[in-house]
């Protein structure tokens, strides 16, 4: 009987081995399979290389100024998986990084996603808003698939529609800002829809900052959260009460139909 779900891609260094390794070795105890995408690795690209895909001039526009030869590397990566998606004819694709755990549930609604998602949608897997809209929000099993009411990053885990690859392939070109800042600035905000598993459904297997080998700044991340977390209590209990309020009876999310 044919499976379900949706192919798993797994963008993955060829010299990586021990990850690849691993990662086979943790879908397979979720019931489980992927198959593997070369990661491209910027730091062996030549300058020459660097100059055609990427935009330096756009990129130190940006908060996140000039981009480093592993967050290039990484784009590129995600993009070589999203052209084939739009070639394969498929409805869907999983795509994961080699250094993630997805959630025991994930087996259970991970089918059903090509049954909610609709052409256009990007679906991440990661960390999103503590108090997403609840306009519309579709249940998953015990998650749910949620429209984000903030900014968020992370391109870890995420399903990924053909449309949606088309219009982040043409949003990326060339290359101006880490592929992780899906709905931030700058990044893919207002590309196609963005809808997240929620609560999130991935995490690092490696939870240092030096984890990843082709390239996100979990450095600048970790001094984000550090300034969150800085708030005092109350300051940081009224701001989670604005948002419940916001997000259930006064604001619905700026969506595409």
């Amino acid at each position: 009987m044919k499976s379900m779900n949706p192919k798993i891609v797994i963008i993955n260094l060829p010299s990586s081995v021990d990850r690849r390794n691993a990662i086979t070795k943790h879908l397979a105890s979720l019931g489980l399979e992927g198959v593997f995408f070369p990661a491209i690795d910027g730091r062996e690209l030549s300058e020459a290389e660097i100059t055609e895909v990427y935009d330096l001039s756009r990129a130190e526009t940006t908060e996140w100024g000039q981009l480093t030869r592993g967050e290039i590397g990484c784009a590129l990566s995600h993009r070589g998986v999203w052209k084939q998606l739009v070639e394969s004819g498929d409805s869907g694709w999983l795509v994961i990084e080699d250094d993630i755990l997805l959630a025991l549930d994930v087996p259970k609604w991970l089918g059903k996603l090509r049954e909610l998602a609709r052409e256009g949608d990007v679906i991440p897997f990661v960390k999103t808003s503590a108090t997403p809209y609840y306009f519309r929000r579709v249940r998953l099993d015990s998650r749910w698939l949620v429209y984000p009411n903030q900014a968020f990053i992370g391109a870890m885990a995420y399903y990924i529609t053909p449309l949606a690859a088309r219009r982040l392939l043409e949003a990326s070109t060339p290359i101006w800002f880490p592929i992780d800042c899906w709905y931030s600035r700058p990044g893919f905000k207002g590309v196609t829809p963005v809808r997240a598993v929620w609560p999130e459904a991935v995490g690092l297997a490696d939870e240092s900052i030096e984890a990843s080998t082709i390239g996100f700044r979990q450095a600048q991340d970790k001094n984000r959260r550090k300034k969150t977390f800085q708030k005092s209590y109350l300051r940081q209990q009224f701001g989670k009460f604005r948002r419940y309020i916001k997000n259930r009876f006064l604001i619905r999310p700026a969506r595409f139909e």
